[in-house]
């Protein structure tokens, strides 16, 4: 698997390293017991401060994706892919319920917000 940075997108590159490692975790490009490089030999590797690569890995770790074994290495969790859907729904449901909310303190009602939910996941473009 190749990391790759792109320095001209707002999404900043801590962020797209845990993506990319995330992705592929989903697409079984890396799995269960794989090792994934130290820090500093990625940070070298992508020419990237070592505190940046700290911060993805740190990311990963406190979404149960990898783990570290002190010298042994870092490497993904055994249940790594059900971490990811399951902190993905957890920010799924945490981003809907605010949207909610804020739908709500404008005055729409529960029915008019699942209408608007249902059009938008069925496609419904205004």
């Amino acid at each position: 698997m190749e990391i790759e940075i792109n320095n001209n997108s707002p999404e900043p590159v801590y962020e797209q390293i845990e993506r990319q490692i995330v992705k592929a975790v989903c697409l079984q490009q890396l799995v269960p017991g794989d090792s994934l490089p130290p820090i500093r030999q990625l940070a070298n590797d992508l020419e990237l401060n070592h505190n940046t690569v700290a911060k993805a890995y740190k990311l990963l770790e406190s979404q149960r994706v990898i783990h570290t074994a002190g010298r042994k290495g870092t490497f993904i969790q055994p249940d790594a892919l059900a971490n990811i859907k399951l902190y993905q729904q957890q920010q799924a449901t945490y981003q809907l319920k605010t949207l909610a909310a804020s739908f709500q303190s404008r005055g729409m009602t529960h029915h008019e917000i699942n209408q608007l939910l249902s059009d938008c996941a069925n496609g419904y473009q205004e």
